[in-house]
């Protein structure tokens, strides 16, 4: 007995090894045939479908195929093509667009767990996309390979960047000891920015909300910063409102790594961090110099973290108007000492008394958001839009009802018009281009939903 199970693992390697040397076939003779397919952009929109429909004759002129591998090989070319693997689907095709990133888990029994981000939450894939731990570790090291970055017992951790521009993570070997364990953000070239009536139905702010972030803070050229805990939303807000502005504006976006990509502005230019195994080549700092004397009409750095906020304080104050920002801190206490710790940093000992008139020059509005665990939902939310008023400090215009929250035990939502921005800042947006309404002048309805 012992003896035919034996017999029978070998069969079924043999038919593996057949399989594998079937599709590296047909995706020999797609590429000399139909080399459009291995080029940038071959799978988005329409593409994909013609792509794929080009994959699947190939391999339907295959008689060594079984009918119930024809699926399997398809998608095992696709793959190849794209450079996702296993993991395509999540990349390209219905549906990825809202895939923000994918997570790959190692578990006791030795077969990897995967899951994928969307709309704020982690779903569990389902299926079997790696068989054992070795197949992901294959997958792992092939990937950092392309990228010049060695995956290894010696090199147990790897950030790396696809040809598209998604991250992956990587951890393994004593590092992670049930096995490979890796993280891919996807590039924001394969996720298009979220559009603002798609949050609004989802819960994250009011409709009135949306109207007069665009309305004002938008359209009228506001330097706004976008504040909040880790994935509480910063990006994808930052995004959604993005796709309001003029598509003739000149636009200069830096950041550390690859997050930020408006295909609604054609006039951008996008900068990232130079990094060489430990070395930076070129930092933040360096970016929002360079930003500075391209004189942009507007000016983003993807996050603050560090030192890069003496540059990015300098864009603010000489742009013509809307330098957007994001960075960690979940209300204005919070925002005062980070920044404070962030000039610090960079050998600057801010007066602590100085620092609000610096938080005034930098920006006219700042918004946090953070995301609820009350409720199984766990909905990313506006917490606060807050003007910030020179020599006056912080102005609170909306923000979520958080104790009618706690109190309805997170079945209701709702958000407080606590104060209509100051006379003096609606004179300046509208000098800039705001849409002014009767409605952003003085509070009618107070509690907003």
């Amino acid at each position: 007995m012992e003896g035919l199970e034996f017999e029978k693992g070998n069969w079924l390697e043999h038919i593996e090894r057949e399989k594998e040397k079937i599709i590296e076939e047909i995706a020999a003779q797609l590429s000399r045939e139909h080399p459009e397919l291995f080029e940038s952009g071959s799978f988005t929109g329409q593409k994909h479908t013609d792509a794929e429909a080009v994959i699947r004759n190939a391999v339907l002129t295959r008689q060594d195929l079984a009918p119930d591998e024809i699926e399997d090989v398809v998608k095992a070319i696709a793959g190849q093509i794209t450079g996702y693997g296993v993991l395509q689907e999540f990349f390209v095709g219905p549906g990825a667009e809202e895939v923000t990133e994918v997570f790959v888990n190692p578990s006791p029994d030795g077969v990897p767990r995967v899951f994928y981000g969307k709309h704020g939450k982690s779903w569990p894939a389902g299926g079997q996309y790696f068989k054992n731990n070795e197949e992901a570790l294959r997958y792992c090291q092939k990937i950092c390979e392309d990228a010049g970055r060695p995956f290894t017992g010696d090199a147990p951790i790897v950030d790396a960047w696809l040809k598209d521009g998604s991250r992956i993570a990587v951890m393994g070997f004593k590092v992670s000891p049930l096995g490979v364990a890796f993280t891919i953000r996807k590039s924001p070239v394969t996720r298009p920015p979220m559009p603002l009536e798609r949050l609004v139905e989802f819960g994250m702010l009011p409709q009135f909300a949306a109207d007069l972030l665009v309305d004002l803070l938008v359209l009228g050229h506001a330097n706004v910063g976008f504040f909040g805990r880790t994935d509480s939303g910063k990006t994808t807000f930052m995004r959604a409102l993005g796709l309001f502005i003029d598509p003739e504006e000149r636009v200069f976006i830096a950041e550390t790594s690859f997050e930020i990509f408006m295909p609604n502005l054609p006039n951008c230019i996008n900068l990232v961090e130079v990094v060489y195994g430990d070395k930076t080549i070129v930092d933040m700092t360096q970016l929002c110099k360079t930003m500075n004397r391209n004189n942009p009409d507007r000016a983003w750095v993807g996050e603050l973290r560090s030192r890069e906020i003496i540059a990015a304080s300098q864009i603010a104050s000489s742009t013509s108007g809307g330098f957007w920002t994001t960075g960690h801190a979940g209300n204005v206490n919070g925002l005062r000492t980070r920044l404070w710790g962030m000039f610090m940093d960079g050998g600057v000992n801010l007066p602590r008394e100085f620092l609000d008139e610096v938080i005034a020059s930098m920006f006219h509005f700042v918004v946090f958001l953070d995301k609820e665990t009350l409720t199984k939902d766990r909905k990313r939310t506006l917490m606060e839009v807050v003007e910030v008023v020179p020599g006056e400090g912080y102005r609170t215009i909306i923000r979520f009802d958080k104790d009618e929250f706690a109190a309805s035990g997170g079945k209701t939502r709702r958000w407080v018009y606590e104060n209509p921005v100051t006379r003096e800042r609606l004179s300046m947006l509208a000098f800039r281009g705001a849409r002014i309404k009767p409605e952003y002048e003085s509070v009618k309805d107070r509690y907003l939903y």
